[in-house]
């Protein structure tokens, strides 16, 4: 039976664990390419496979500049987990009663403001009598 390196204290799901696993060695990847070794051909390679991982680029920046020593794991953990918390925040929220009205209901339509009518009308000067 295969034993991996999922914490037993973790809390979410093991695909989380997973994602975490692979954005954390994403950015690990990132900083020897961009901070270590100066290679841009190969960073650029890995900012690619993050956009079609989907992976959040802002994740991965807050990582990459957060934490120094990026083999760290409880480091890496603790930039992280606002992140994460943000995250389930905003799920969360948009399972909300409110929001799956809004969803089914859609975007409100937008009318054009009108004059209340206690504005008066404005005066059209003649050329040349400005205020």
């Amino acid at each position: 039976m295969a034993t991996g390196c999922f914490p037993h204290q973790f809390e979410g799901s093991f695909s989380a664990f997973k994602e975490r696993q692979l954005v954390f060695a994403l950015t690990r990847q990132l900083a020897d390419a961009q901070f270590r070794r100066g290679d841009p051909s190969r960073s650029a390679r890995l900012w690619q496979e993050a956009a079609a991982e989907a992976m959040d680029a802002e994740r991965i920046t807050g990582l990459l500049y957060g934490v120094h020593d990026h083999d760290d794991l409880e480091a890496m953990e603790a930039v992280d987990r606002p992140y994460r918390e943000r995250q389930q925040e905003a799920l969360r929220r948009a399972g909300s009663p409110l929001a799956r009205l809004a969803r089914l209901t859609g975007p409100r339509p937008v009318r054009p403001s009108r004059s209340h009518r206690s504005a008066r009308p404005s005066q059209i000067l003649p050329p040349g009598h400005g205020r």
